[in-house]
């Protein structure tokens, strides 16, 4: 029954909206055309080569940061924030890093914020600019929190987790970037189909989950590996590979943020799955409502 509503929705929204269905082949081809596509920003790309320096130190990243005046300043905005308590505000970004963020999760939003700033995604809907930035910073902490209960050769950098998890659904801001109709159809989805699963509802607007337009562009752009997989296999449970541990902490991430009010508005996995990725990460139910009653981020204090 769910599904024929579904079905008829998309057929309703379908008739309101100015763009015919896009194949998957035409979609990809619309990635990986220079002409449609931002390139990776000067700036995500000095930063990932800084990631990998030995030599990385909370004052190199200050200097980078440092040539983006947007950055910087969301940079202090956080570090300034309740969240983190500051007895005296601090006023330069090297003071910030050191202070209150911290070298690897200063250097994951800064990575997440140049990166994602050159798609210029609509913002109204389940699957708007900033609730999407919003759903990432939170589901990155609780990874982070999550992750605490690992042994510690499982336990992903903390830098990386919080990266992860900013990034998921780039795909969801990629096509609002390309296809802002083909965007809008899908949100107004989401918004009627609140049992229906976010990749059921991706291919019934789409023929084409988020997760492989988000792939698309990371291959484009040369992502490390890392994030690739999280972007492409966030939403399935029985991811086997390489870089399961960080995909397996987004996908039950996510899963328990869809319980409260910082879902997407549709469930991102098959509830009764939810177990199955708690037994593959060794983490029982009362660990993950520990970490839920932990979570907080700088956003939420404001």
């Amino acid at each position: 029954m769910a599904t024929h509503i579904a079905l008829w929705n998309l057929s309703s929204a379908f008739g309101r909206c100015r763009e015919a269905p896009h194949p998957i082949t035409d979609i990809q081809a619309l990635i990986r055309a220079n002409d449609d596509l931002p390139p990776l920003p000067e700036i995500t790309r000095r930063l990932l080569h800084f990631r990998d320096d030995p030599n990385a130190n909370a004052t190199g990243l200050a200097e980078i940061i440092e040539l983006d005046p947007l950055l910087a300043g969301q940079m202090l905005r956080w570090a300034n924030s309740a969240y983190y308590g500051l007895r005296q505000p601090t006023e330069n970004v090297r003071d910030a890093i050191v202070r209150a963020l911290g070298f690897n999760v200063a250097l994951a939003l800064a990575l997440a914020l140049a990166a994602l700033r050159p798609l210029e995604t609509p913002n109204q809907g389940p699957i708007g600019r900033d609730r999407l930035w919003r759903h990432g910073l939170q589901c990155g902490v609780l990874m982070r929190e999550l992750a605490a209960g690992l042994p510690d050769d499982r336990r992903p950098p903390p830098g990386v987790i919080q990266l992860a998890g900013l990034t998921q659904n780039i795909g969801y801001l990629l096509l609002g970037h390309l296809l802002p109709d083909s965007f809008h159809l899908l949100s107004r989805l989401i918004e009627r189909n609140a049992t229906l699963t976010l990749p059921a509802l991706d291919r019934l607007a789409l023929d084409v989950e988020h997760g492989q337009l988000g792939q698309w562009l990371f291959e484009v752009w040369d992502m490390p590996p890392a994030l690739q997989a999280v972007v492409r296999h966030h939403h399935n449970p029985g991811y086997e590979g390489e870089h399961a541990t960080l995909v397996l902490l987004t996908a039950l991430a996510d899963s328990l943020l869809h319980d409260t009010q910082r879902g997407l508005g549709a469930p991102p996995i098959e509830p009764h799955t939810r177990e199955r990725l708690r037994e593959r990460l060794g983490l029982d139910a009362e660990a993950c409502a520990l970490a839920l009653e932990r979570m907080r981020t700088p956003e939420d204090e404001e």
